[in-house]
């Protein structure tokens, strides 16, 4: 007769079928996704879960048809339904992990998955005394293991192909197909109660006992289908932590590669990535009529925009140049940022002198529209220097040196062009670096010595001030003129502790003549770059106290770019040296911004006119109406004027016409050691004669042996 099934054992084998069927799916999708890392310990203890859950649903649904009836639980059928069990799960796991998951390994492990939940049931019902005997019922079984054999290749389909679904949408329909193939494996057991018989049915044990034994059953399959999903979970949140650090990883190494070969400002290439192209197109110089040009570009007098508008428009019109320069330069030629107004350019082609002819010229063009900040329009010029491999140079470092060396040329000689690379130019550049380092190591070796010239009153004769004149005493080029190494000393920043130096050794010198009895000013030139340092006043106050000068004494020469680059800060350190009785005057007057207007504003004290008006005053009559015009104007608001460069009685003899207050020049003497000037000057530093004729007089006996 046909049995009725006990709804609790029958719940409990709905529960762990449904929780079997979901693991399997979760299985084969973690299984997919982590070959070819897949491990033996994973498919372990997927195949002890699962063959367990499959063994227990099987096992609860023939307790639930055979509950009272004391059908035997115990057996060695038993144990082999357990071990096909499990063995049908690691195939099916098997074919999943250890190949690619293509149609043929989805159907191979759709079988076996469905080949084993035959077999435990077939065995299971077996060890329970039932059999399906009729065509009916196994056409049944036939047609419900079909429905499972498809479910499971759908499930695992969308387990290695439904990457493009949602987690949420993948996980939904992995739930839907364990509803049915759980419903499928009840399915397939009803089939045996329906058309069997339970024979040798004996009242052996009660009912209670049989759902105790369905209940331990059920939780220990519960627990391994658990403790597997939540192991599952653990790994897949750890897999995807570890992917995700993978690639944040990766992105923050693209990030700091590309940091460290770009230039943050502009975006362009910086050198290291410049250097490394240029390497690039070096080792693959081998090819038919290859040349390589390299150009170093400068930004004439940009430091000015820094310090006048400050750093953030400098950055600004940085940006703009760089995007300037970067449409002149057609791919796949490299354009750089350099340095802090630098740039550099690498021209890899067949015709690459003729290019960089017309890349430079281009870039040239950029810059003749002007860049408006702030309303004002600012303009921009370029220095390029070029350099062309194989003609100038073969490795790379010789093709950059030369580059700069073009640059430097191009520079000194005013700049705003482009200029390529000529032998001569590494001679020179060669000489500059060897002056460079000799003249850092003679300021500690004392090779540099202070001379002094007369500043001569025209009316009296008196010598009123002497001027300190930085010279320098090679120990084997002799004495170097200024105009050798002032330039280079105020370029490398080494102008700085020289003009401390001097002014030191000045205010020494003119507290020994005081000492001496020999009463008159000393003044000394400060560079722009000294004039502008933060510590100016400390560092004028510390020579005079230093020597125990009266302030009065010292004279500070200025020129007029050094006043008019920040001429509020300039007023104010000023009006401070002023304020200690310390003298001022403008060097080198009417070679700068000659703006008048300033010498109302500013507390001068003193008009030296340039040389350049002075050598053809006697004979040119525009020289005459400047220099007059200069003195007119400097007397009406009560300051002196110097006229430099007097070399002969002519020149002399005009300046007196003119009423300037004082000459000096070689029609006196020559700028002479302290020592010599001193034997000289001793007990005759104020002649009391008048007129041009005592000065005429005071010039001779300086010039005289």
């Amino acid at each position: 007769m046909t049995r009725s099934a006990d709804p609790i054992i029958a719940a409990l084998a709905a529960g762990t079928a449904l929780l079997t069927c979901y693991g399997c799916l979760s299985a084969a999708t973690w299984i997919s996704r982590a070959r070819p890392r897949c491990t033996i310990g994973a498919l372990a203890g997927n195949t002890a879960a699962l063959g367990l859950g499959l063994w227990s649903t099987c096992a609860l649904e023939a307790l639930a048809f055979s509950c009272g009836s004391g059908a035997p639980l115990a057996g060695t059928s038993w144990l082999l339904a357990l071990a096909l069990a499990a063995g049908g799960q690691l195939c099916g796991l098997v074919f999943l992990a250890g190949r690619e998951p293509d149609l043929p390994a989805i159907a191979g492990s759709a079988f076996s998955f469905t080949a084993a939940i035959l077999e435990t049931q077939w065995l299971t019902f077996q060890a329970g005394g039932g059999l399906p005997d009729s065509p009916a019922a196994r056409g049944w079984a036939g047609g419900v293991l079909l429905l499972t054999f498809g479910g499971f290749a759908l499930g695992f389909w969308l387990a290695c192909n439904g990457q493009r679904l949602g987690a949420w949408s993948q996980r939904g329909a992995r739930i839907v197909l364990a509803l049915a193939l759980a419903a499928a494996i009840l399915g397939l057991g009803t089939g045996v109660p329906w058309a069997a018989r339970l024979p040798n049915a004996r009242s052996s044990g009660s009912a209670f006992d049989t759902r105790l034994l369905a209940v331990a059953m059920a939780a220990v399959a519960a627990a391994a289908l658990i403790v597997r999903q939540v192991v599952a979970t653990f790994l897949r949140k750890l897999g995807e932590s570890a992917n995700r650090s993978r690639h944040d990883l990766a992105e923050a190494h693209a990030r700091l590669h590309h940091i460290a070969i770009h230039d943050p400002l502009t975006g362009l290439p910086n050198r290291n990535l410049l250097k490394d192209r240029l390497a690039k197109s070096l080792a693959e110089r081998n090819s038919a009529g290859r040349t390589i040009a390299v150009a170093a570009i400068d930004l004439d007098r940009f430091s000015s925009i820094n310090h006048s508008l400050g750093h953030g428009v400098g950055d600004g019109v940085l940006i703009e140049i760089a995007h300037r320069l970067e449409a002149a330069v057609p791919a796949p030629h490299t354009l750089a940022r350099v340095g802090g107004d630098s740039f550099g350019l690498l021209i890899d082609s067949v015709s690459a002198r003729m290019e960089a002819h017309a890349i430079t010229s281009a870039m040239l063009a950029a810059l003749e529209q002007p860049f408006l900040i702030h309303g004002q329009e600012i303009r921009v010029r370029l220095s390029i220097g070029v350099s062309v491999y194989p003609d100038d140079a073969r490795r790379g470092d010789d093709l950059l040196a030369h580059a700069e060396a073009a640059l430097v040329t191009c520079k000194r000689h005013g700049g705003g062009r482009v200029l390529f690379f000529d032998p001569s130019m590494s001679d020179s550049m060669q000489e500059r670096l060897a002056l460079e380092n000799d003249l850092r190591r003679a300021l500690t070796a004392g090779e540099f010595e202070i001379h002094y010239q007369p500043q001569i009153s025209t009316r009296s004769g008196r010598i009123l001030s002497v001027e300190a004149l930085l010279r320098w005493r090679h120990p084997t080029k002799g004495l170097i003129a200024p105009s050798s190494f002032i330039p280079l000393a105020e370029q490398t920043g080494l102008i700085v502790p020289l003009d401390a130096w001097v002014l030191r050794e000045a205010c020494r010198q003119a507290g020994a003549w005081l000492a001496n009895g020999l009463h008159f000013k000393v003044a000394v030139n400060l560079s722009a770059m000294q004039f502008r340092c933060p510590d100016i006043l400390d560092t004028i106050v510390a020579a005079v106290h230093g020597a125990g000068l009266d302030p009065r004494v010292l004279e500070i020469e200025l020129t007029e770019s050094a006043l008019m680059t920040e001429p509020e800060k300039s007023s104010a350190a000023l009006k401070m040296l002023r304020s200690m009785g310390i003298s001022i005057a403008i060097d080198d007057f009417g070679t700068g911004y000659s703006s008048l207007s300033y010498l109302r504003r500013l507390p001068i004290d003193k008009l030296k006119i340039d040389r350049s008006f002075i050598r053809d005053l006697p004979t040119s009559a525009t020289d005459e109406s400047i220099v007059r015009a200069i003195v007119s104007l400097a007397h009406s608001v009560g300051l002196q004027v110097v006229a430099e460069g007097v070399e002969t009685v002519e020149q002399l003899e005009s300046i007196r016409g003119l009423d300037c207050d004082q000459w000096q020049g070689y029609y006196c003497c020559v700028p002479q050691p302290a020592s010599e000037l001193t034997e000289r000057l001793a007990g005759d530093a104020a002649l009391s004669v008048t007129g041009i004729r005592a000065a005429l007089t005071r010039a001779s006996r300086l010039l005289g042996p």
